[in-house]
Order: C-alpha cells, then sequence, then structure tokens
C-alpha cells in the first residue's frame, strides 16, 4: 500500500460498529459471514470473511481490527461507505439513515 492511500485511510474518521469487540460477538459474525458465502460463493463474501478474522484477532488484543490478508475489497468497501453516509455497516442496517450507535440528538 503507498503512503498516500494509507495516509487516507488513516485519516479516516470511523463510526461506533468499529469500536472493539467481544471475542464471542466477533466470531459469531465471522460465522454469519461463513454462512453468507457458502450460500453465494464469491470474492467479496470471502473478503468479508477475512475481515471477520481481523475482528476476533482485533478482539483478542482488544483493538477494532487487525488487517489480515484477503480482506482488501472489504475494508475497500468500508472505507467507500464512510465516505458516503459515516457508518461502515450496509444502508439496510441504518436506522433512518444513520449509523444505528451514533447518539441521537
Amino acid at each position: 500500500m503507498s503512503i498516500q492511500k494509507r495516509r487516507q485511510r488513516d485519516a479516516i474518521v470511523w463510526c461506533p460498529c468499529h469500536g472493539v469487540q467481544n471475542p464471542v460477538e466477533a466470531v459469531r459474525d465471522t460465522l454469519a459471514e461463513l454462512v453468507e458465502f457458502i450460500r453465494e460463493p464469491s470474492r467479496d463474501e470471502l473478503s468479508d470473511i477475512a475481515y471477520g478474522i481481523g475482528r476476533v484477532l482485533g478482539a483478542v488484543v482488544q483493538r477494532p481490527y487487525i488487517r489480515v490478508p484477503g480482506d482488501g475489497l472489504h475494508v475497500a468497501k468500508i472505507e467507500k461507505r464512510m465516505r458516503e453516509y459515516g457508518c461502515i455497516r450496509s444502508t439496510r442496517h441504518l436506522k433512518d439513515g444513520r449509523c444505528p450507535n451514533l447518539p441521537t440528538n
């Protein structure tokens, strides 16, 4: 990854959905991605699993995420979502078009 791309990635302010998970929750989410891959195999779903593994590893060491091989598609997808609407999750998980973990005013 180039220095410029790394700086752009590091400059992103992540939404609360990207916080540290507990390991059980991280494993559960990764298993759900595995089921999606079994139902509909694709490179995108495989990247989602890789990202999930990074979330499990992060949970173990109390970090939101640790980069792992194969997670590039998913990381690019959530970076795009952050730029577009301020949440790492897909639009179907938003509440009134906003991140479900942002405080309401």
